[in-house]
């Protein structure tokens, strides 16, 4: 009996030791943590990053991961966009490692799923990053980002085949219609041919921008790029003039609302700088 008890008391008190030191390990997580956090703010990216590194190895688990989007994000801010460097792209690609960890453990981890759609986009992956973007919506439909940012991409992927195909029929001036005055059959074909691929992006690019509108009002971003999908579909309408017509007018009405929208903001932020004593 005696025997027995002792073992008990002994394994209680190995228990006991061990709740002790991993208690002692979280708060020394915590610590590298807090003194990563005021790195990231002092832009020591670096030191930012080891102090982040430590916190995982110090804790590793699922309930800790804050540390893993605090290192992600340090990654991720030394990221230059469009910069191909092989130091910039291993950031890019360490910055997706770790969000990649994080929906490991939480795979509906709004921040990691954001970060990586941002990350692609940067890097310009337009396709995972739509895809990062379309995941994002169904974790957070009331966000109007992830539409506009899918409205964007939209633009992107149609803007340079236009912009190859007007260099091919020597109609590089923006301000004029693709097709040259007299186009040739083969000229058209080339037309039909990048509409058929084209137009499809076009128009879901705009219901994408329509929707952060509906969720946002005064996006101004939005009505801009809105305004670009618009001429984009007025060069894919080919020898439709009319209709290439109606899209010009419905892409400077939104010129419009984009500069109404854009001088609406700065008077709410000059009235908020004059109300906090910032103008006199």
């Amino acid at each position: 009996m005696m025997r027995t008890w002792m073992k008990l008391a002994a394994a209680v008190a190995l228990a006991g030791g061990i709740v002790s030191l991993t208690a002692c390990t979280k708060l020394e997580a915590r610590d590298q943590l807090n003194k990563g956090v005021d790195a990231y703010k002092a832009a020591q990216f670096n030191a930012a990053i080891e102090h982040f590194q430590n916190a995982i190895k110090l804790d590793p688990g699922p309930d800790f991961i804050v540390a893993r989007l605090y290192l992600a994000t340090a990654y991720q801010s030394q990221f230059v966009p469009g910069g191909t460097s092989a130091e910039n792209m291993q950031l890019g690609n360490q910055a997706i490692a770790v969000y990649k960890q994080v929906l490991q453990m939480q795979p509906n981890n709004a921040n990691a799923v954001a970060g990586l759609a941002k990350m692609y986009y940067d890097m310009k992956k337009l396709d995972d990053a739509r895809t990062y973007y379309q995941r994002l919506i169904k974790l957070e439909p009331n966000n109007p980002t992830p539409y506009y940012s899918i409205g964007v991409i939209d633009w992107m992927e149609t803007f340079q085949p236009d912009t190859d195909l007007r260099k091919q029929l020597k109609t590089t001036d923006q301000t004029k219609p693709l097709l040259p005055p007299k186009p040739s059959r083969k000229d058209v074909e080339a037309c039909r041919d990048l509409s058929a691929t084209s137009m499809p992006k076009i128009e879901e690019g705009m219901a994408s921008l329509q929707k952060a509108m509906d969720l946002r009002a005064d996006y101004a971003d939005a009505m801009t790029y809105m305004n670009l999908l618009y001429r984009q579909k007025a060069d894919m309408e080919c020898t439709d003039t009319a209709a290439a017509r109606q899209d010009l007018d419905a892409a400077n009405e939104w010129v419009s609302k984009s500069l109404a929208a854009r001088k609406a903001e700065q008077a709410k932020a000059d009235e908020l700088a004059r109300r906090s004593g910032g103008i006199h």
